[in-house]
């Protein structure tokens, strides 16, 4: 995650063009859009389609989940699952603050979240079998497709996927200042501004209730990526190539902000009830998964 100065001010340093990019760099840096997401869905993809094969192979395929490679994926998932209550005692026990960064914890939960139901997917060969395996088995289900919900969520109320929670005053603060750093660089593509402001506009007037909200912020999204394409599309030619990179990421970081603004108050809640319902879904996981293992080796 980018870094920003703890104090900002609106007052853009004269002394060049390039002056300002460099002054509002970090903060734009923080908000712009980025293709990271991109990869991210590609890596899911890839996952989807691992899952696929398995699948339509289920018949063909000679793993057993009773010995052998199907049997060891199923050790193998379920350890990873297990390890999973590592990242949240990492965030609560005080012995274990000082054991590295948090946003590693974070990442390696996030890795066998998604590692670990893959190979239990494999070890039970795509099908069901008895009633303790079948209920371990979509406790699992349901509490991996929770993880990727709750990974969503997270982004829409922090700074990135590794940054620390944001505020509402902070991202206001943030948009002043954007708004201020736009108006200092937008100087050759005046057009820019007024669509801006057409859109901040728009995104204010909101339809309240929960589903009224969903279908407005998922508009929003597709607005915000419209809006940032149009307007990088309809560059003018003015703009020389020193001049249209930091133009555009501006432009990019001041429509993302306001997208966050607007969607902010509406995932801070929905993460809040995730909360509450991911937690009790792993411990029922939990136990059971090991009231699973404990009839397969008893019986």
């Amino acid at each position: 995650m980018a870094s920003y100065p703890a104090e900002l001010t609106v007052d853009v340093p004269q002394g060049g063009r390039d002056a300002p990019n460099e002054r509002w760099a970090p903060l734009v840096n923080l908000y712009r859009p980025r293709t990271r997401g991109f990869l991210v869905l590609l890596s899911y993809l890839l996952v989807l389609y691992v899952i696929y094969l398995g699948w339509h192979n289920r018949i063909a395929q000679p793993l057993t989940p009773e010995s052998g490679l199907g049997y060891a994926l199923g050790i193998v998932g379920g350890t990873l699952m297990l390890l999973l209550l590592l990242y949240p005692l990492r965030k609560h026990l005080r012995v274990m603050r000082h054991l590295g960064p948090i946003k590693y914890w974070f990442r390696t939960h996030m890795l066998f979240g998604i590692v670990g139901p893959v190979c239990i997917l494999f070890h039970s060969g795509f099908q069901l079998g008895s009633l303790n395996s079948n209920v371990a088995l979509f406790c699992m289900l349901a509490v991996a497709s929770s993880g990727l919900v709750g990974r969503y969520f997270y982004t829409k109320i922090h700074h990135g996927l590794y940054g620390r929670k944001a505020t509402l005053d902070e991202l206001l603060r943030h948009s002043a200042l954007l708004g201020e750093s736009l108006r200092a660089v937008i100087g050759n593509y005046p057009g820019a501004a007024v669509r801006i402001a057409l859109f901040e506009q728009q995104c204010r007037n909101h339809s309240a209730g929960f589903l009224a909200s969903f279908a407005t912020l998922v508009s929003l999204g597709i607005r915000t990526w419209s809006l940032y394409l149009s307007l990088w599309l309809r560059a003018p030619r003015s703009l020389s190539a020193g001049d249209r990179r930091p133009v555009l990421r501006h432009v990019g970081a001041r429509l993302a902000i306001i997208r966050k603004i607007a969607e902010f108050h509406f995932y801070e809640r929905l993460f809040s009830l995730w909360h509450h319902l991911h937690f009790p879904l792993f411990l029922i996981l939990i136990v059971s998964g090991i009231v699973h293992v404990v009839a397969v080796h008893m019986y």
